[in-house]
């Protein structure tokens, strides 16, 4: 039996926690150090007045058959721990003067659902709908990772999927903004518009689309808390070890490779590999040389747009909402007026409403959450002047957002147990994220072409994986990021790649 290499990873979310299961599944020795009090990152959950605020989770791409992720979920210990609920709507948009449009998950129902609102637009609605299913039946399963796989492992892919290749090709230079704007119907428009960024790449947006009709992609039940605990779970149960409250100052390098990290106590922590799963402008320009960075890396970091900041508005309701029809996103509505937050200016905003989820609330009492785009310099000077001012603008969103909660639903200002934000400063302090955001690199037309890489040739035992390795984000290519970097040290290795199946 070869004697156990160790493994460092510094981060204890979803990608940590995934290469750390991978890791002892292959019979490595690995520590995960989170600076937090708890594993989760972004992929988080508190408790306020009897609720469990889910922070992050809106559905799990993987939590059915059908999708490579199914398997790689199964290893990571999720699906057994978890009941799933799956939408019928992804988004319901609702203008405001009353129009409604439901982005139903069935593409039939969906296709039918436009054209009673626009038949003018038919062929763009059937345009849409065609690539939907297309996408629906395409496999782009692939078992090794990408550094690994061979021209002919892509060429395969590409001719078992060509037309689902094809149909993304076209769309990959088309951001959803560019594509709303050929709708004849100005409903229609607005409501792509605000389906997600405008500056998402359109081929982004009909995979989820193509993933929902599916049904490939359901809601834990009990949100992030339930979720993190399971796959925390799982890698204690396989022996990973776990340091919690350790906050890494420097990636330590001996003759151009890795041999450990230092925590910000001064502990040194040595081990054979490093593997980086958190915020990669701290690991790369703050715990490492910078000189050990690639050029193609360095540009990405220079010129790739990363998800906004984030406001994230929670708040307890006394009362239900057996009536209102549930979606992946939730009730997207206008403000009676535009509101700042920070320089961004917001026309709506989406709520979700958890009507569908009653193992977080209290009995007859429902969690609600929306998110705001937002700047991190205006919310970063702001908290340098002060708690009151910093304190006083939090309270105005909670008050703008409770009055347009009030006139979708009148009388509910009477049933607050209680409202909270948290702001990009928030989000920094508990995550180390940059600049407070809540992901990497925007899907953008442009982004989706990069490929950023996972380790660099003049450094030897050092990998990343999470967010900042995988254009997009979310917790499939968070995780898949994770399993991929033990499956690329099992090669460097010589070791055959065992996963849990």
């Amino acid at each position: 039996m070869r004697d156990s290499k160790k493994v460092n990873i510094i981060g204890g979310g979803v990608a940590g926690l995934a290469a750390g299961i991978y890791g002892r599944l292959n019979g490595f020795e690995v520590t995960v150090f989170e600076m937090g009090k708890r594993t989760g990152g972004v992929c988080t959950s508190w408790k306020k007045a009897g609720f469990k605020v889910n922070g992050s989770i809106h559905w799990l791409i993987g939590s059915a058959p059908g999708i490579d992720f199914y398997s790689m979920w199964s290893d990571l210990g999720v699906l057994d721990e978890i009941d799933f609920y799956y939408h019928d709507s992804f988004i319901e948009f609702k203008d405001i003067d009353g129009v409604e449009v439901h982005f139903y998950t069935d593409p039939n129902k969906l296709q039918q659902h436009l054209l009673s609102i626009s038949p003018v637009d038919s062929r763009l609605i059937g345009e849409l709908i065609h690539h939907i299913k297309l996408l629906s039946n395409a496999n782009f399963t692939m078992d090794r990772a990408f550094g690994l796989l061979h021209a002919w492992d892509w060429s395969k892919v590409f001719m078992d999927n060509m037309p689902a290749v094809v149909a993304l090709g076209k769309y990959n230079n088309m951001s959803v903004w560019e594509f709303a704007k050929k709708f004849k119907s100005k409903i229609l428009r607005k409501a792509f518009r605000n389906f997600w960024s405008p500056d998402m790449s359109m081929s982004f947006l009909l995979l989820q689309l193509s993933y929902a009709a599916n049904r490939i992609g359901g809601y834990p039940i009990g949100g992030s808390g339930k979720f993190m605990d399971a796959l925390t779970k799982r890698y204690l149960d396989l022996g990973g070890k776990l340091e919690l409250g350790q906050k890494i100052s420097k990636v330590i390098v001996e003759k151009n490779k890795t041999v450990g990290i230092q925590s910000a106590d001064s502990k040194f922590h040595y081990s054979d590999f490093v593997v980086s799963a958190c915020d990669g402008y701290s690991v790369l320009f703050k715990l490492l040389d910078p000189g050990y960075i690639d050029n193609e890396t360095l540009d990405a970091y220079r010129t790739l747009e990363t998800f906004p900041s984030l406001v994230f508005f929670s708040a307890g309701l006394n009362r239900t909402f057996e009536d209102l029809r549930s979606s992946i996103i939730g009730l997207n509505i206008p403000f009676d007026k535009k509101l700042q937050v920070g320089n961004f200016l917001h026309e709506r905003v989406s709520f979700q409403i958890y009507n569908f989820d009653n193992t977080i609330s209290p009995i007859g009492k429902t969690l609600v959450t929306a998110m705001l785009d937002t700047d991190f310099e205006f919310w970063q000077k702001l908290h340098q002047k002060g708690e009151k001012p910093y304190r006083e603008e939090r309270s105005h969103i909670e008050r703008e957002l409770l009055k347009t909660l009030e006139k979708e639903f009148p009388g509910i200002s009477k049933n607050v147990d209680f409202m909270d934000i948290a702001t990009p400063i928030t989000f920094e302090n508990w995550t180390g994220n940059h600049n407070g955001s809540y992901k990497g690199w925007l899907p953008t037309p442009g982004s989706i072409k990069t490929k950023i890489s996972s380790h660099f040739e003049n450094l030897k035992g050092f990998y990343m994986a999470g967010h900042w390795v995988a254009t997009g984000g979310g917790l499939p290519p968070a995780a898949y990021s994770g399993r991929e970097v033990i499956r690329q040290i099992c090669a460097s290795e010589g070791i055959n790649f065992e996963h849990g199946q």
